[in-house]
């Protein structure tokens, strides 16, 4: 038998072989197809008690103003509070091993349909630093006067000391002392940022030490800019930027060079489930996305959608407001380069560490998770820490008390441990 003979024969098998198998299946009887189903992975309910006491109010009353979760107002609050604080406040989560340092900015975004209100609760939580940025603006407005009135007289001063060293040489005499003419110009505070270039932003956190916080009404955007050929720079500055702890020099032609000791930024952002998706594919498949950016949003949650609505129609809360604004205005002016230092206290300390050995068991493997939630749980390491501090000055600054070394209590331990198993359980559904 030649090549085409057994070459033939072969195919005639395959084809007996393909029409008995199709016959069998026509004559199975299968059942009736049902569909995939849609159903999200379950998430924890977020309970009040784990925001600052000094929130609990103004965040409740934003939710049930608006008919939204509770999870959005607290997790933009727990944001904007970061903002606020960034590097006025450092702290070192071990008792013993004090190279670690933690610098509490934090990265959070609220994950929902079209219309379901993130906009508008972010504008409810965020007005207090927009207000706090204004009186900082006319202050500098004020300053920067000032400085003009002081320059001209120091330009006028060094035109007639001049004059007079003309005069001493015609004369030969001894030329008059040179005034001191030096004049720093002021620095423009900023608090918050909402479209800036990366080349703007690193200007402005050059006479910002303690760092800004930036806002994205739709978190989409920013991450298909950071897609763009040529961007990896940009992406670069940003993953420092989460850091919050290292430098960043930027060279150009033209502009020079701008150094800036530490870059650090809280950002805080919406982002719809649909276009996620899309942006997480490349992610969860190890692609060039996979740089851990994402992960880094570790305030990350998407709440079921309310089933029932309730018309509510009164004012804010303006006792709470007052109190809202009263914490970010005292952490604000906290100062950067005598940054308040904590600690944790003894029974917290305990805490914590217990927290923090069983985290190291499910990132090491003890659970087997997917690679991408290791990548994010990995970054909350430095949760727990900046959780619990935040929580200790937000509280300590309603009360008007903020000394400059400052332990964590056990309590403000616990809440961050708790919001930290919240966040988790949201991880996983994302």
């Amino acid at each position: 038998m030649n090549v085409f003979e057994r070459a033939k024969t072969a195919l005639q098998e395959d084809l007996d072989l393909y029409e008995e198998v199709n016959s069998r299946l026509e004559e199975a009887e299968w059942p009736d197809l049902s569909p995939l189903g849609d159903d999200l992975v379950a998430v924890h309910k977020f309970a009040l008690e784990l925001v600052p006491a000094s929130f609990r109010v103004f965040v409740e009353h934003v939710a049930d103003r608006m008919q939204v979760p509770l999870d959005f107002p607290s997790i933009a609050s727990v944001v904007a509070l970061a903002g606020c604080v960034n590097r006025r406040a450092m702290v070192k989560p071990k008792r013993a091993d004090t190279s670690w340092t933690v610098v509490p900015n934090l990265w959070g975004a609220n994950i929902g349909p079209p219309g379901f209100l993130k906009s508008p609760v972010m504008k409810a939580v965020t007005w207090p630093l927009v207000y706090i940025e204004e009186m900082w603006r006319k202050e500098y407005r004020l300053a920067l006067e000032d400085y003009e009135v002081a320059k001209e007289r120091a330009e006028l001063k060094d035109q007639a000391w001049k004059e007079q060293c003309k005069q001493a040489f015609k004369k030969n005499a001894e030329p008059p002392i040179r005034p001191d003419t030096s004049l720093v110009r002021p620095a423009e505070k900023r608090l918050l940022l909402m479209d800036a270039t990366p080349e703007k932003l690193h200007e402005i956190l050059s006479e910002n030490s303690a760092g800004v916080m930036v806002l994205r009404d739709e978190l989409t955007g920013w991450l298909a800019d950071l897609e763009k050929p040529g961007r990896e720079s940009e992406r670069a500055f940003y993953l420092q930027a989460w850091n919050g702890d290292s430098g960043f020099t930027v060279d150009r032609i033209g502009r020079g060079s701008i150094h800036v000791p530490f870059v650090c930024v809280s950002f805080l952002g919406n982002i719809q489930p649909a276009r996620l998706r899309g942006y997480l594919a490349d992610a969860l498949a190890g692609g060039p996305a996979d740089d851990g950016l994402f992960q880094r949003f570790q305030l990350l949650v998407w709440p079921d959608a309310p089933v029932s609505w309730t018309l509510v129609d009164r004012r804010p809360d303006a006792h709470a407001e007052v109190m809202v604004e009263k914490v970010y205005r005292t952490l604000a002016s906290l100062s950067a380069d005598n940054p308040v230092c904590m600690r944790f206290a003894d029974d917290a300390q305990e805490l914590f560490y217990d927290w923090l050995t069983a985290l190291e068991g499910k990132i090491r493997g003890r659970n087997r998770l997917p690679p991408v939630i290791v990548a994010h749980l990995s970054k909350y390491r430095s949760l727990v820490p900046s959780l619990a501090a935040l929580f200790e000055l937000a509280d300590r600054a309603a009360a008007g008390d903020v000394p400059q070394e400052t332990d964590i209590s056990l309590d403000h331990t616990q809440q961050a441990v708790g919001f930290c198993d919240y966040l988790e359980s949201h991880a996983h559904r994302v």
